[in-house]
């Protein structure tokens, strides 16, 4: 009994902040979840109807994190409604949240994680991917886990358990289209941690659990491959290639989406909002300026040929989702939420009323983006008449 008590007082900050955080992610992701707008999009009636358990994995098992989850949630209740078509997405978007957090908040502390994570939960296009009953909720996890796999293991690589829960997690990423450029864009300028945590598990025995940790998820992915003839879909390619002209439209069409027109699809956005507010904006322009600042990084290095990779791979218009490049805009604004904060700092280092004023301003910033957003997504989102237009399916 004095063991509990001693452990629920030495640690009663980060349990009254964990509960907290699980509260209002709760909120966020379940609110409303299956009536926000009174029906299912044809996109989600197909996913609703969708095989699942071992007959739909197998028939086509891309996007498999999802669909194991999906095939839970199915089994449980096989009568299931709008609200449990969309609870996987929901399930997701907390990891994806949660993976965010814990990656900035190790790359740039305590404060600059709560900022951006608390931006980044309430991002309408977060809101919307999370909620909706689609495979986009999956490049907003798969972007910040890899980059939380690179820092966990140049922390924690002698662990045991942190190297083989990453290979397992690796293995589990290449089925989703797409992921297998953004990951080899990572590996190229990560070669050298990889090299130096496998040197870690040199035996005969720790290499052949190593390689079993990847491989165990391999032949049902193969075998999809050559017996659908999947490969450019697995690649993130287009299965027909667009003219030159179109193909150049669409590759303009990735900074403007982001930056200052949102795409047109209702079911996913609300009209031609851009998915970044002004202050998110000018964040992600100072973040983005501060890695090309210091570009020798081997971090910045990895940072800018995933958005190279993700920008090239939204642009051919495959299956690969703008939400993969929304996850790593994110990143950068964390960054550049830290960078201004750093230098405000730096300039007043003992003026408490000066360092005080500069994070409350970033805060007040912070919490107007997140009125803005939480606005976007629950109140003129589900209001708008092309929406109402596009959720008409009921089950």
């Amino acid at each position: 009994m004095k063991n509990t008590k001693g452990f629920w007082r030495d640690n009663a900050k980060f349990l009254v902040i964990g509960a907290v955080i699980g509260l209002s992610l709760a909120f966020l992701l379940l609110y409303k979840l299956g009536s926000l707008v009174g029906g299912l999009s044809s996109q989600e009636t197909v996913s609703a109807s969708a095989a699942v358990g071992w007959h739909g994995i197998f028939s086509n098992p891309l996007d498999l994190p999802l669909k194991l989850v999906r095939s839970v949630v199915f089994f449980a209740v096989a009568d299931h409604g709008q609200t449990l078509t969309r609870l996987p997405n929901a399930f997701f978007g907390c990891l994806a949240i949660l993976s965010f957090g814990l990656l900035i908040w190790l790359w740039h502390g305590m404060r600059t994680a709560l900022l951006s994570t608390a931006m980044f939960a309430t991002s309408a296009w977060v809101l919307h991917a999370s909620r909706y009953a689609s495979s986009d909720v999956l490049y907003l996890w798969a972007v910040p886990s890899l980059l939380l796999i690179q820092v966990l293991l140049h922390r924690y690589g002698k662990k045991t358990y942190v190297w083989y829960g990453c290979l397992l997690l690796w293995g589990l990423l290449l089925y989703i289209p797409g992921m297998i450029w953004i990951m080899i864009a990572q590996l190229i300028f990560q070669r050298s941690l990889l090299a130096k945590t496998m040197s870690n598990y040199s035996s005969a025995k720790q290499r052949l659990f190593s390689i079993l940790a990847v491989a165990v998820w391999l032949p049902l992915l193969l075998f999809d491959l050559t017996r659908h003839n999947q490969l450019f879909i697995w690649l993130g390619l287009p299965t027909h290639m667009s003219g030159f002209m179109h193909m150049a439209k669409q590759f303009v069409a990735v900074p403007v989406h982001l930056f200052v027109r949102g795409p047109q699809y209702p079911d996913l956005w609300l009209d031609k909002l851009p998915i970044l507010d002004i202050f998110t904006f000018v964040a992600c322009l100072v973040g983005i300026y501060f890695y090309i600042k210091n570009r020798h990084a081997t971090r910045s290095q990895t940072l800018l040929a995933m958005f190279v990779t993700g920008c090239l791979l939204v642009g051919l218009g495959g299956a690969v989702s703008i939400s993969a490049l929304v996850a790593l805009a994110y990143i950068f604004i964390a960054a550049g939420i830290a960078y201004l904060l750093t230098d405000w700092l730096k300039v007043f280092p003992l003026n408490p009323l000066a360092r005080g004023l500069g994070i409350a301003l970033i805060s007040i910033a912070v919490l107007l983006s997140c009125a803005y957003n939480l606005r976007s997504y629950f109140i003129a989102w589900p209001h708008n008449d092309a929406t109402r237009v596009t959720f008409r399916y009921h089950r």
